[in-house]
């Protein structure tokens, strides 16, 4: 059965580990942005193994397996969620260079795709890279089937026997406008701060189980940061 979990892991475990070719794009050590995301929904379970087309068949691949058109909101914006595809370009012009597809791996406008630009496949912030490209026009498809459930890795599997230490730290977020944010980690879960007390708080517990209060500050567009933001999950008071 298809998931959306699966999917995504084909391409993080190749990020930053392959490169990006047009002429050499069916891997195992280059794609281009297409192949890529073909590959990835192979690896779902969305597409029969040796499914290959291009960004201008994904359109038709994906509404024929499933997958629905995001209508954007009342203010023109894509409410994307993690595991959405989107893909760059007019339906029927998209071919080459003139189309982009890629998969998003939050609900925070975070893509994982396969790019000229970085050389291989990278996590980015869409509306950056949207914007660095002319702002071209955008379909967003959403998988409407049943999915499994993914087994719980280390990474989502409770953190009852390894708190404290690295696995237990707050960090400093320097936001676009020039504002700071600090947050707290514990295992793969975070929680923003928005008081002193609430990080003396964080600090004291930190301490309790041994582990550094050392704060590191990250830019918002910080690949570590990046990191950190997509392999924990938001918890609120």
């Amino acid at each position: 059965m298809s998931n959306i979990n699966a999917m995504i892991k084909w391409m993080t475990d190749r990020q930053e580990k392959v490169s990006y070719s047009m002429n050499s794009r069916l891997g195992p050590g280059s794609y281009d942005c297409s192949s890529a995301v073909y590959n990835a929904l192979i690896a779902g379970g969305f597409l029969k193994a040796g499914s290959m087309g291009n960004t201008e068949t994904l359109f038709n691949d994906l509404e024929r397996n499933g997958w629905q058109q995001v209508q954007p909101d009342a203010n023109g914006n894509y409410p994307a969620k993690r595991g959405d595809i989107g893909i760059w370009g007019t339906r029927g012009h998209t071919l080459g260079a003139a189309g982009h597809t890629f998969i998003f791996v939050d609900d925070n406008d975070n893509m994982i795709h396969c790019n000229y630009g970085y050389n291989g496949i990278t996590v980015n912030d869409h509306d950056t890279i949207w914007s660095a490209n002319g702002q071209p026009e955008i379909t967003i498809y959403r998988y409407k089937g049943k999915q499994a459930d993914a087994p719980a890795t280390d990474q989502d599997k409770p953190n009852s026997n390894k708190t404290g230490g690295n696995n237990m730290y707050t960090y400093v977020k320097k936001l676009k406008n020039g504002n700071h944010e600090v947050w707290f980690v514990n295992g793969a879960t975070r929680m923003y701060l928005p008081t002193d007390k609430h990080v003396k708080e964080a600090n004291d517990l930190i301490k309790r189980y041994g582990g550094s209060t050392n704060q590191i500050t990250y830019n918002y567009d910080n690949y570590g940061l990046k990191m950190i933001e997509m392999s924990t999950q938001v918890a609120k008071f």
